[in-house]
């Protein structure tokens, strides 16, 4: 097809044939139930056909763009709607038949959270609006988990295998909520600190340009990146509800407990407590990202990563409290396995 071709078929000027949709509703590698288009100089242009998916690295692109919403005709919208509830209720049994339904609440409040997380990460000004959002539906969250008090194979089977910067956030937001609970953090203000720290954790890197993002191998990645737990401080201080203990999270998730890490190079006890936690489920996560393709044993390497640590990068007064909770939850879930093969 000419490049001309192309134009006549998937572009279009007539702005009163097409609705807007929130990208945070429709979630990444789902099937599409219908065209979408982006809209760009007024044009509104096709990205996406019938039936296609929104791939994760074109979701982290958005992100770095802030493009908050895709488009679709008119005549498709309610349709298009209808279709994305219905696949929304769809991941939710899938989950719930998962992890049980005494889970159901931990599930439903999970692709809750999820949808307000994708939120915060496309919009180009963060707002205090979204930021009570957030935090009530992290509140009763963690409420919901200490009155249910789930396994701990039931947080390893509601974490999510799509590698967006947003997910990977919400993974490590789940992780340190057991991570902490596993070191005896009880306490709910500091839990959710733990959680909007890890969910934050990120926000820097997630707002690099997409002009430095896409050459990784040069000296500005290189520096964007070894800059982007500071850069996300910069970016949420000014916004009166994230508490201070949030933003040392953010700044802190890169230390390491032998003092090599970034941004600053602090070490043990310098480190705050809870930024040693987040920093413990960020590396974990990006371990079974890296191994999602061998679902078999994934949890199980990136368990021997950890252990090798030898107090260099973790403090090891928390990892072996932690390693055992992942243990217990591995072997659940290998069991599990066994049983269904």
């Amino acid at each position: 097809m000419s490049k001309m071709e192309y134009m006549i078929k998937n572009v279009s000027q007539a702005s009163e044939e097409f609705s807007s949709l929130p990208l945070s509703k429709i979630a990444c590698n789902d099937r599409l139930p219908a065209d979408v288009f982006v809209k760009i100089n007024e044009k509104f242009i096709k990205f996406k056909e019938q039936g296609d998916f929104i791939p994760e690295e074109k979701y982290n692109y958005f992100i770095s763009k802030n493009v908050k919403e895709l488009y679709v005709r008119n005549a498709f919208r309610k349709a298009f709607e209808v279709a994305l509830e219905e696949l929304k209720k769809e991941n939710i049994e899938a989950l719930v038949t998962d992890v049980g339904e005494e889970n159901r609440a931990i599930v439903e409040q999970q692709v809750a959270l999820k949808e307000t997380i994708y939120e915060v990460f496309l919009d180009e000004q963060l707002s205090s609006e979204t930021v009570d959002i957030l935090k009530n539906q992290v509140n009763d969250f963690i409420e919901t988990v200490k009155k249910k008090n789930p396994t701990a194979d039931t947080f390893a089977k509601i974490l999510s295998m799509n590698n967006t910067i947003a997910e990977h956030s919400m993974n490590v937001a789940n992780l340190a909520l057991l991570f902490g609970m596993a070191v005896g953090q009880n306490n709910s203000i500091v839990l959710e600190n733990l959680y909007m720290g890890a969910l934050f954790h990120d926000y820097g890197k997630a707002k690099i340009p997409e002009s430095i993002s896409a050459n990784p191998k040069s000296v500005a990645y290189d520096r964007a990146i070894k800059g982007h737990p500071e850069a996300g401080v910069e970016m949420l201080k000014s916004i009166s509800n994230i508490p201070k203990q949030v933003l040392t999270i953010v700044a802190e998730h890169h230390e390491q407990f032998g003092g090599v890490g970034y941004p600053k190079g602090i070490s043990g006890d310098s480190i705050y407590r809870l930024s040693k936690i987040v920093a413990i489920a960020n590396v974990f996560d990006n371990l079974l990202t890296a191994n999602r393709q061998n679902k078999s044993s994934m949890y199980k390497t990136a368990i021997k990563v950890l252990e090798y640590d030898k107090g260099k990068q973790f403090d090891p007064e928390l990892l072996p409290r932690i390693l055992d909770v992942l243990k217990l939850s591995v072997g659940n879930l290998v069991r599990e396995r066994e049983t269904k093969s």
